[in-house]
This record gives structure tokens, sequence and C-alpha cells, in this order.
């Protein structure tokens, strides 16, 4: 640090230089983020002073954290639900299985080696998760469909069995659980079933509405007691801003840490100061849009990832998988060169180290037909130079 500051405008100088390194939205097919709603970026910045760990200064802000609880436990199906709001999926994940955790406890369950029933897909922050609670993941092969399969989770369940996690809109796939038939055979086991909904918690409750076969996920499903869903994401919200949501209306309060401040109440997360930009923010914008401007936006994200997924077959490439939601993941012989190649041409796409013959393209509210006609032809011409490259000389 220098001793003698610089001033307001060589800081924005540097700041702007460095920024302008970043890839432009306009150049991004890998992720499940997107540049935030105009309204979400006003209101978080008049309220970047807002500490949500300090409720007796931030009462009005803290008010609007509850607000936006609501309406995501409204969205999910259980308005007599509890939740907090958290940084993101990762956390909230961390969360609800501190609570499995000690649920399990609370119920004499227990055991010196507590397991979890995971998918072979399930998101790689659940190893972060396992590792710092000392939980055992119990894997299950996903079937053809890259689904969890239902039967398998009931056959997997144990005496050291204390949470299964069903996932809604896999990172890599996309690929939707079948929720609907994994929670009423861990119903009624004393197993905690957490459904992480970080990628489709936005996208699955307007396509169902608007017609697309997609399973039910939410706390209507018997046996579901957690729910991760992240307004980053699809909710158009500034970043961080997620939520983890409870069936029971006191079951938020089950992971509590008190503070030794008098008048200051107990923390429900793991951040003790946590941005009330963040809820402000999604406040915002789930009410500018409401359901009906949220509809638009997955029809408008939908119809988008067809016309991509047209593009590509006529352009003679096969899909890994039939999309349920707006990830397309495509078979592509050497995808880590590929993927490479694209980037030093400024697009960025993704590959999975699990399914590394692949490349996966995500549609979010930046992605139009316009940018999808501009890509395509970068694509082929990125797939020609690679053949040319490992071509046999």
């Amino acid at each position: 640090m220098r001793n003698a500051g610089a001033s307001a405008s060589d800081v924005r100088r540097r700041i702007a230089t460095e920024m302008a390194d970043d890839v432009p939205w306009s150049r991004v097919l890998n992720s499940i983020c997107t540049e935030p709603h105009p309204l979400g970026v006003e209101m978080a910045s008049a309220a970047a002073h807002t500490n949500l760990g300090d409720v007796r200064i931030f009462r009005g802000t803290k008010r609007i954290e509850r607000k936006v609880v609501e309406l995501l436990l409204d969205l999910m199906g259980n308005p007599g639900g509890s939740g907090s709001l958290v940084s993101g999926g990762t956390e909230a994940n961390l969360i609800a299985m501190l609570v499995a955790r000690e649920s399990a406890r609370a119920r004499g369950r227990l055991t010196d080696r507590p397991e979890v029933v995971v998918s072979s897909t399930v998101h790689f922050s659940f190893t972060k998760v396992f590792g710092l609670l000392g939980l055992t993941p119990v894997v299950v092969p996903v079937d053809d469909s890259l689904r969890l399969p239902a039967a398998e989770v009931a056959r997997r369940i144990g005496e050291h069995t204390v949470a299964v996690v069903a996932t809604a809109g896999s990172s890599e796939f996309g690929v939707v659980d079948a929720v609907d038939e994994i929670g009423p055979v861990v119903a009624g086991r004393g197993v905690h079933l957490h459904v992480d909904a970080a990628t489709g918690g936005f996208i699955i409750p307007f396509a169902r509405e608007l017609g697309h076969d997609l399973p039910q996920f939410d706390f209507t499903v018997d046996g579901v007691d957690s729910i991760t869903i992240d307004p980053h994401k699809y909710g158009l919200a500034n970043v961080p801003a997620g939520a983890i949501l409870f069936r029971g209306a006191q079951d938020a309060g089950r992971f509590a840490v008190d503070s030794f401040f008098i008048d200051t109440p107990v923390h429900n997360t793991l951040l003790g100061t946590r941005p009330g930009a963040a809820a402000v923010s999604t406040y915002a914008v789930l009410e500018h849009l409401g359901r009906d401007g949220f509809l638009d936006l997955t029809r408008t994200n939908f119809e988008v990832t067809q016309y991509l997924v047209d593009g590509l077959r006529a352009a003679g490439h096969e899909l890994f998988a039939e999309p349920q939601l707006n990830i397309v993941v495509v078979r592509m012989p050497h995808a880590v060169r590929i993927s490479q190649l694209l980037e030093s041409k400024g697009w960025i796409v993704s590959t999975s180290k699990r399914f590394g013959e692949t490349l996966r393209l995500v549609v979010t509210r930046h992605v139009t037909p316009a940018m999808v006609d501009e890509f395509l032809p970068v694509l082929e011409r990125a797939c020609k130079e690679v053949t040319a490259e490992v071509a046999p000389r």
C-alpha cells in the first residue's frame, strides 16, 4: 500500500484497464450466471453499505431478506417453510448437510460413519461439504438418462444414511433427477432429502408451466426437506445471491450460532457479515419481473436453446444427451483442444473432466439467436483447425 493515495480518476483508469481483459457476456457460452438485471444492479448499488449480519442497524434490509425468502418459498410450493439467503449453492448445500447430520443426531440415528446417498454426477461442491463435515458419500451411478435412479436410492439407504441428495438441473448437463419418484422412497425413513436446484430452481417451475415435460422437484413432493436455489443464476440477481430453504417453519433454526453481543440474534448462515445488496437486488428483480416476466424469460431461453441445437445438428454434430433445460452437451472429439482454441478466439465454452470428449454450451439471458449465428461458424473453423492439427503427417 502506498503512503500517498492515488487520485480517484487514476484508480478508475487502472480498474478499467484490468477489467477490460474480462470476457464480455456476448462471448460467454459456459456460464449459468449472466449479466444481472439493470434494476437489480441499481438497487444493489443503493444497498452496497448494508450488512444483514447487523439487524439492529439494517432493519429494513433485514425485512427485505425475509420478503425474498417468502417469495422463494412460495415459488417452491411451501409458503409455510423457512430459510435464509446465503452466498450461493456451496454454502446452501453445506448448511443443508449440517442440518441433516444434526437432525440425525437428534433422532439418535447418527452413527460413527454417517453417509449421504448421491449420484455420480452430483455437484462438486459436495466434495467440499463432505470433507468438512465428515460425511461419506455413497455414490450411485446415474441411469441411461443421466438421472439418479429412485430404485437404487431405496436400495442404498441404510443404518448410516443421514441424507439423500437429488439434483434439479445438474450444472454439467442440466439433467433433472426424478425427485417425484425419489421423494416417496425416502419419506418416512428418517433420512433428510435435499434437492440441489441451484441451476434449475429458476427454470423448472416456469418451464413446467410452459408445458415442458420435467419432473416436479419442490416441496410439493412428499419427502423433500430442503432446497438450494440461486437467484444469481437464472434469477438475474447480482452475485452473490443464493438461498437455502427448508420445509418446516423452524427448520432453518436447526443451524444456529449465537452471537456474544447482547440484543444481536443468532446467525443461521455461515457468514456473519452478509451483503444486504444481494437481498435487495433479488427482491427488486423478483418484484419487477413477477411470474409473467420469468415465464417470458424461460420461453425465450428454451427457444434459443432449440435454435442452438438445430444449428449444431445442421452442422453435423451429435448431442451427448437431449437437453432438458438450457444446457447443451455435444459429442466432440478433441473437445479440450477445441475449447482452448475457441478461447484463443475470444469465446468461452466448457468441457467436463468426467466426460472429456464433450463440449458444453449454456443458454442464459445474454445468449441470443444472433450470438448463436456468430458462434457456430467459429466453432466449425476451430473443429477444422484441430482436425488438421491431429491428422497424421
